[in-house]
């Protein structure tokens, strides 16, 4: 039986440090891992005042492959067998989906530690993930702390 962690990815240093946790618990596991990064469409819809154009569906998927080679890079010089995935729509959904369609056995995502009004504001993916995801959720919040859902 081979074992499957999926660890999403955004490139930020929250999800290098859920990573770690992750390839941790694949080690002792002896899982797979499915580095997942997603292109936000949400993105392709945001410009700012005197920033460039919104992102295409390409651009946000090129940087999402980017994102998700780097983390299955990462996982293999630690010695563990790594994917990488990339899906494009929307983060939350995204990462659910893809841990029901592989039968993971969990999925190691990290937080960005937000709280109040602004968690509520600018919402979580983490949440999201948590709140629908099939399988274990591990989360790693900012200091390194680990929760499991």
């Amino acid at each position: 039986m081979n074992n499957t962690i999926v660890i999403p990815t955004d490139g930020s240093e929250h999800a290098e440090s859920a990573a770690e946790v992750g390839f941790g618990i694949a080690t002792t596991m002896n899982a797979t891992i499915h580095a997942l990064s997603v292109g936000d469409v949400n993105l392709t819809q945001i410009s700012s005042i005197g920033g460039g154009p919104p992102k295409t569906k390409d651009d946000v998927t090129d940087i999402a492959a980017e994102w998700a080679t780097e983390l299955a890079e990462l996982a293999r010089a630690e010695g563990l067998e790594a994917k990488e995935v990339v899906r494009t729509g929307t983060p939350a959904r995204e990462i659910a989906d893809y841990a029901e369609e592989v039968d993971a056995d969990m999925i190691v995502i990290g937080t960005a530690g937000r709280s109040g009004i602004e968690r509520m504001v600018v919402g979580s993916v983490t949440n999201k993930v948590v709140r629908t995801a099939p399988v274990p959720v591990v989360t790693v919040r900012p200091d390194g702390t680990v929760d499991a859902a």
